[in-house]
């Protein structure tokens, strides 16, 4: 699995060509901030009407997924409950950092954005914060493309490679097809010319020699006249068929490897502590997980 990490420190109604984002609700923040907030003034107040219904609380361990109808450049909110703002420790956080994780990689997600000082807060420094959740990351997708959730690029060239292979396969049944087809009228004209050279072995010397005369004027050449193929005998027999293993292999394309793409949100301070911490964790990581990141 990759992880490409992305900094972006714009307006989150940039966040195009992404799944979905995660936005933390805390119990006793009123009315909601950050991406939430943004999110909630998109979509009408219908966050906050789920907060005045008590549909949405905001407590810790809670989980809302919300779809949002196009109102935003991206398709999936996931709500997440962080019980009151500054109360949780280091450990809480972590625990809630590991919950995120694993939603998104349940619900498929391989193309999201996140704040994570909106929800660690002051718990955790921003590197700590950042490297932990890429690592729970890295663990909450499955090493295989396929399993679920599958990586949507690895079924596409799935199913490209079974399409190739089953032309393939319908081009070979096509030729065994016409060889059977072509086999048996050569079969029935060779039946069909020893009869005839039986008969004409029975009849008198002087019809045999009129039947010689006239084939050879059959097959003498005119002007205007139009040779039969090279492929095809002097009789106008039909052309022998390619043989199925004639049909090569076709060649498959390779899997794509999952990668998930992560968007860090965030002003560009803290941001730029994330930047230099990734940096030096990729130096010191020796290859433990493969993470490319850019801006």
């Amino acid at each position: 699995m990759k992880l490409q990490v992305t900094f972006e420190t714009g307006h989150p109604a940039r966040l195009e060509g992404i799944d979905g984002v995660v936005s933390p609700v805390y119990s006793d923040e009123r009315p909601l901030k950050g991406l939430a907030g943004h999110a909630d003034w998109r979509l009408n107040g219908f966050i906050s009407r789920l907060l005045i219904e008590d549909r949405l609380v905001g407590d810790r361990g809670e989980w809302l997924l919300v779809h949002t109808q196009g109102r935003l450049p991206y398709t999936h909110l996931f709500l997440v409950g962080m019980g009151p703002r500054n109360a949780g420790s280091p450990e809480e956080v972590k625990e809630a950092l590991r919950d995120v994780a694993s939603k998104v990689a349940l619900a498929g997600l391989h193309a999201f954005g996140i704040n994570l000082s909106e929800v660690v807060g002051e718990a955790l420094p921003p590197k700590e914060a950042m490297v932990f959740f890429l690592e729970r990351l890295s663990a909450a997708y499955p090493d295989d493309d396929l399993s679920d959730p599958p990586y949507r690029p690895a079924l596409e060239a799935q199913r490209r490679n079974e399409e190739r292979l089953a032309r393939a396969r319908a081009r070979r049944q096509q030729l065994v097809d016409a060889r059977a087809a072509w086999e048996a009228e050569e079969a029935a004209q060779a039946e069909l010319a020893a009869g005839s050279e039986k008969d004409s072995l029975s009849g008198a010397d002087g019809l045999e020699q009129q039947d010689e005369v006239q084939l050879a004027e059959e097959l003498r050449p005119r002007v205007g006249q139009v040779p039969p193929p090279a492929h095809s005998d002097a009789e106008g027999g039909a052309a022998e068929p390619p043989h199925p293993e004639s049909v090569e292999e076709p060649e498959l394309e390779d899997e794509p490897e999952r990668t998930v793409q992560l968007i860090l949100l965030g002003d560009s301070e803290q941001l730029g502590l994330m930047r230099q911490a990734l940096r030096d964790w990729r130096s010191e990581d020796e290859g433990q997980l493969e993470v490319e990141w850019s801006r």
